[in-house]
């Protein structure tokens, strides 16, 4: 019974660790939901339309790129396969401070998409890998539910501090934490 217990509490450490890694790979995301179209014009775009399709091209890509990432997953670990996602998540939030115009941007959200697919089937997988009948739903909510802080953060600091210090200030900041959670992939 202990030793189940302990083994338990272990595969949950590990999956609120990959919840708060998966938290900060989203600041620069979610900040771009509140940022983007009021700063539009600011990053080189010509009109909110340009901002609508940015903000959803990262979905146009996830979508056939799913069972992609679930093969991609098949011949990588799960752990280099979340490393890689945190990586380019890191990259794309960086420069979103740096570039401007409409394609530079829907590259990099696009780029997003493919970070997004590879973190949440790799996070998915982990859970199903360590939970068992009796635990994966609790799993699954505590991963939820405090993955989703990032997008809080994301939106309400990123917001408040891209009015303060701008957008490549506060890109670069979200940009550097993604890689320094990096180091957080060691489960």
């Amino acid at each position: 019974m202990i030793k189940k217990q302990t083994k338990e509490n272990t595969h949950l450490k590990n999956i609120i660790i990959l919840a708060l890694i998966t938290a900060v790979s989203l600041f620069g995301d979610s900040m771009l939901y509140v940022v983007l179209p009021i700063h539009w014009n600011d990053v080189g775009l010509t009109s909110l339309i340009e901002v609508g399709i940015l903000l959803s091209a990262n979905r146009f890509v996830r979508l056939p790129l799913s069972p992609l990432i679930g093969w991609l997953y098949n011949q990588i670990s799960i752990r280099n396969g979340v490393f890689l996602a945190v990586f380019i998540a890191g990259m794309t939030t960086l420069l979103y401070g740096w570039v401007e115009g409409f394609y530079s941007w829907l590259v990099l959200r696009c780029t997003w998409g493919v970070a997004w697919s590879l973190l949440r089937l790799g996070s998915y997988f982990m859970i199903l890998e360590l939970s068992d009948d009796q635990n994966r739903g609790y799993f699954m909510g505590t991963y939820n539910g405090l993955y989703r802080i990032g997008s809080l953060v994301g939106m309400l600091a990123g917001s408040i501090c891209v009015e303060l210090f701008g957008l490549r200030a506060v890109a670069s900041t979200f940009g550097v934490l993604a890689f320094l959670v990096m180091t957080a992939n060691m489960i």
